[in-house]
């Protein structure tokens, strides 16, 4: 028994180094708590600048009315009965027209190491204007070719139910290619096809002044305005700035920058409040009327401060919408995120300086505004916060990690039509597997990822503050593990990558320096050489050219300081002095006179100098008295 007991103990000794390899090549992904949702790329997604009339917009089995707030993916349909206008991140802008019919096929994807935008044309009219600083490769398809332009062209095409297409080039050239033939129309030049088999030799020129209502009304839609906001948002935002400058004003904040708050907003106003949710691919995702709508809810964050309100903090990644979600007994609530990815307080009403919650019941989730049934009773506030917003991130053997999830609520829309059944997505296991199957899809299709950052885990101590450990570092901020990203210039600044409320913007503290750097305690190491020095204690050049003169053996004759004498008691500069006006030496030998008694007249002082004291005369010997003669000499 002993030997068998020995055997099968050396069997598992054998066994574990095999079982904690597989342990870990088959280890899950990590937990919802240890990575963070970070945002999609602001060029997945295109703006809608104009909407005028009926116009719908179709994924899948969703059918959903198109309006300015809609963010417009691959894969969407736009059946439009009015007209509108498309704003893409790179500046190009799509005007379509009435009783047109196209599909969203790909947006910024790579063909062949150039970035595509793909669009097919089922009937109707486009017209497309390729923005400034478009570097990217246009194409569209009907049913008789395809139309390319590769450069910062503009041009307009038209497909008939019969399969007719017209192609007219205002600027630029225009490749156009079906079955049978290929050719390159140039600007005041029109092409017309009949079929996918038939010739490309219908190319005629036109006047490029002929144009009808549709044609006029899209010039003046596309029209590209350059405001404050160009220059106050990030360059990947800018050209989705221009209702900013119509809408609201910019202010500078202390602690965040440049700051965007809104005009014209009643005083229960927040964000995230006068709108609808809708369950699209990417999550559930806020769609306003409001003309501001598309990046303030989809870019940055907002933020509340007395005095100033609500104000928008500028942001580069999308999201479908950038709010913390909470459920409790039958209630949901959704709050705006602020700058350091945790609900923002608002000091308003009932809510009296906590957290900004819209708590409502689950089953109005999906009405058409949800303004209306959003609670405003201090009782439900109280009782959702309690249960859930309110818990704070106290230390001492308890989890740290907060109760809402900021991460995008994953909802289907079997779910969404049947509010009942949500309640399940907000379980933390479930939500994560729906958001990381979307990541899966969306690298499938278009090579891009959704961004995922880890956590920081606040440090552990036994107070009720956290106040030794480390600085919380800005959720956009968090680099990707195992890269470093340098740090922007002042202009290049966006939302991300602000340094933090008191934290030194330009020179780093002796404080900031990496632990590497800083001596033990109780030893004084000495100050490390210009080789030595690392990235965080490497001193400014600028304070070393600005406030220390150049060595000894550097300064030539002009830039050596004159003598303090002669600066101070001389007018004429050295290279003015002649012979006639040097000073005279006797100012040299001021303060070393001789004595009075060796004093000649060349070397006396000057009237204007100050002379020492002169000696006090002897005085004579007394007279005799007058009364009394003489007395004669005897001998």
């Amino acid at each position: 028994m002993n030997a068998t007991f020995r055997t099968s103990r050396w069997l598992m000794a054998a066994m574990i180094p095999a079982v904690l390899v597989s342990a870990q090549s088959t280890a899950p992904a990590p937990s919802p708590g240890e990575t963070t949702y970070q945002g999609e790329s602001p060029d997945r997604y295109a703006m809608v600048r104009v909407v005028e009339g009926d116009v719908r917009i179709q994924n899948g089995e969703l059918s959903d009315t198109l309006t300015l707030g809609t963010p417009v993916g691959e894969g969407d349909v736009v059946d439009s009965r009015g007209r509108g206008v498309l704003q893409l991140g790179d500046g190009t802008r799509i005007a379509f027209a009435g009783a047109t019919r196209f599909t969203v096929a790909s947006l910024f994807t790579t063909r062949d190491n150039e970035k595509q935008v793909l669009l097919r044309l089922d009937y109707g009219r486009l017209r497309v204007q390729l923005g400034g600083q478009s570097s990217l490769r246009f194409r569209v398809d009907t049913p008789s070719g395809s139309a390319t332009c590769f450069d910062r062209g503009s041009f307009g095409i038209e497909a008939e139910r019969d399969n007719t297409t017209r192609l007219l080039v205002y600027d630029g050239h225009v490749d156009f290619a079906n079955d049978r033939n290929r050719t390159v129309v140039a600007a005041g030049d029109r092409l017309t096809v009949y079929s996918p088999e038939d010739g490309l030799d219908r190319v005629r020129g036109f006047n490029t002044y002929d144009s009808d209502d549709f044609d006029r009304w899209s010039v003046s839609a596309m029209v590209v305005h350059r405001g404050e906001s160009w220059d106050r948002v990030p360059s990947q935002l800018r050209y989705y700035s221009d209702e900013l400058d119509n809408n609201g004003r910019w202010v500078q904040s202390d602690e965040y920058g440049w700051v965007w708050q809104p005009e014209g907003v009643a005083d229960d106003w927040r964000p995230y409040y006068d709108g609808r949710w809708a369950p699209y691919d990417g999550g559930m995702t806020w769609i306003s009327s409001e003309p501001w709508a598309y990046v303030t809810y989809h870019h940055g964050r907002w933020n509340w401060s007395v005095g100033l309100g609500w104000t928008w903090i500028p942001g580069v990644y999308y999201s479908p919408a950038w709010v913390a979600w909470d459920y409790s007994s039958g209630y949901c609530g959704w709050a705006p995120l602020g700058y350091y990815n945790t609900p923002c307080h608002w000091g308003y009403g009932a809510w009296g300086g906590g957290y900004c919650w819209n708590v409502m019941s689950v089953n109005y989730i999906n009405v058409g505004n949800v303004r209306g049934h959003i609670y405003s009773d201090a009782n439900v506030l109280r009782t959702f916060n309690t249960g859930t917003g309110a818990t704070s991130w106290q230390p001492g053997g308890r989890s740290l990690t907060p109760p809402w999830r900021t991460a995008p609520l994953m909802v289907s829309r079997a779910e969404f039509r049947n509010p009942a059944q949500i309640q399940a997505t907000f379980r933390p296991n479930v939500n994560r597997e729906r958001l990381m199957a979307y990541d899966r899809q969306a690298q499938a299709a278009t090579g891009r990822s959704v961004h995922f950052r880890r956590d920081m885990v606040p440090p552990r101590g036994t107070g009720t503050r956290a106040a030794a450990g480390p600085r919380r570092v800005p959720f956009e901020n968090r680099p990707a593990p195992g890269q470093d990203r340098p740090a922007p210039g002042p202009r290049e600044r966006s939302f991300e990558n602000r340094p933090a409320p008191g934290q030194d913007r330009t020179a780093p503290s002796p404080q900031s320096r990496s632990f590497e750097n800083r001596p033990a305690p109780g030893q004084d190491r000495p100050a490390p050489s210009p080789r030595q020095r690392s990235f965080d204690n490497r001193p400014s050049p600028a304070p070393e050219r600005r406030y220390e003169a150049p060595p000894p053996r550097e300064r030539s004759f002009e830039n050596r300081p004159a003598p303090a004498p002669e600066r101070r008691y001389e007018a004429p500069s050295p290279r003015e002095r002649s012979f006639e006006n040097r000073p005279a030496p006797a100012p040299e030998r001021r303060y070393e006179a001789p004595p009075p008694r060796e004093r000649s007249f060349e070397n006396r002082p000057a009237p204007s100098q100050d002379r020492p004291a002169p000696r006090p005369e002897p005085r004579p010997a007394p007279a005799a008295p007058r009364g009394r003669p003489p007395e004669p000499h005897r001998r």
